[in-house]
């Protein structure tokens, strides 16, 4: 019984368009109000303009993550295309982010996880840890990049399949040859004051904002459980629940790691049928979240680097093949 309830809460009942259409009026709005200075260019007007966009820009992360599942649009070539406008503005190839993005649901806070590298890699020296989630809060605009777009260049890069890195590669030159040609606009008009304040401050605060995401969503939590690896947040008030509707409910997270391929306005009803969801990992806003998560920014570690050293990540899940079926309490899917 319990099984086909959850199924059927894998069914979609809602479109996303609604939401998508905000985010991009929104984003159209603050943008063009920063650029011609209407209705004012009042600083207090401007800074309020900037916030709400680093905001709408974080949004903007969180369909780049629904693109990766296959849940923005019904058809994957739709969810594609979006993915690699997104990643152009963000600076990852959508092939490099959904390779990274599928490892983390398949091996979550273990040394397999490469988007929670360092912080869950054994190798890594608690002084590294301390100075890099330093630098993944404050720049993090530009940490996250890094974090990512590793995997595609390291030695023996398990991204191996040519015709992935081919994709890759290309995505790299679309992302060249735009951001030459903004850069180019720029210096034609000569409006490096307008680039600090349309793009630079917002998407610096907008880091921000998804590096603490990141690290309020799992650290200082155990690997082997997606309930218990990750913090959940039901919001209660209206204004989370607003806030939850337009990022797609990313912050029921734990939640979306045990039902990954299920539509995120679904995950609420699926907390009913979940078994030992630990209460301690379940928080009504992302302040009390924030508090539990505030004091491992002494020892910014996950999974193995919260036990004593001399483990060895022997225990570490392997990433393997991932195929398209729709399971209920399996990780996500390419």
């Amino acid at each position: 019984m319990q099984d086909q309830a959850i199924k059927q809460l894998h069914v979609p009942s809602q479109s996303n368009v609604p939401a998508l259409l905000w985010n991009l009026f929104a984003f159209a709005a603050a943008v063009a109000s920063l650029m011609t200075g209407w209705p004012t260019a009042h600083p207090v007007w401007i800074v309020a303009v900037i916030l709400a966009l680093a905001y709408v820009q974080h949004c903007w992360t969180i369909i780049f993550h629904e693109d990766a599942h296959y849940l923005l649009y019904e058809a994957r070539w739709h969810n594609r295309f979006n993915g690699i406008i997104v990643g152009t503005l963000l600076l990852i190839p959508f092939d490099i982010f959904r390779d990274v993005h599928m490892r983390h649901h398949r091996a979550m806070n273990t040394a397999k996880d490469w988007e929670l590298w360092p912080y869950a890699d054994p190798t890594k020296s608690l002084r590294f840890r301390r100075i890099f989630v330093f630098l993944d809060v404050v720049f993090g605009a530009w940490v996250d990049p890094y974090i990512y777009n590793r995997i595609f260049f390291v030695k023996d890069s398990p991204i191996k399949d040519p015709k992935v890195r081919r994709r890759i590669k290309i995505q790299f030159l679309i992302m060249g040859l735009f951001w030459a040609s903004v850069l180019t606009l720029v210096a034609y008009n000569g409006w490096w004051t307008k680039l600090l304040i349309v793009y630079l401050i917002p998407v610096w605060l907008t880091g921000m904002i998804q590096a603490l995401r990141k690290l309020i969503e799992h650290l200082g939590l155990p690997a082997g459980d997606a309930m218990a690896g990750a913090r959940t947040i039901l919001h209660k008030d209206w204004v989370g629940r607003i806030a939850g509707w337009t990022s797609f409910h990313i912050e029921a997270h734990g939640l979306h790691h045990a039902y990954p391929q299920m539509p995120h306005n679904h995950l609420e009803k699926a907390m009913e049928l979940t078994e030992n969801a630990p209460a301690d990992r379940v928080f009504p806003n992302y302040w009390r979240a924030f508090l539990d998560m505030l004091p491992h920014l002494k020892n910014p570690a996950i999974g193995e680097n919260l036990a004593p050293a001399g483990n060895v990540s022997s225990r570490m899940a392997e990433v393997g093949p991932v195929d398209t079926g729709l399971p209920a309490r399996e990780p996500a899917q390419v």
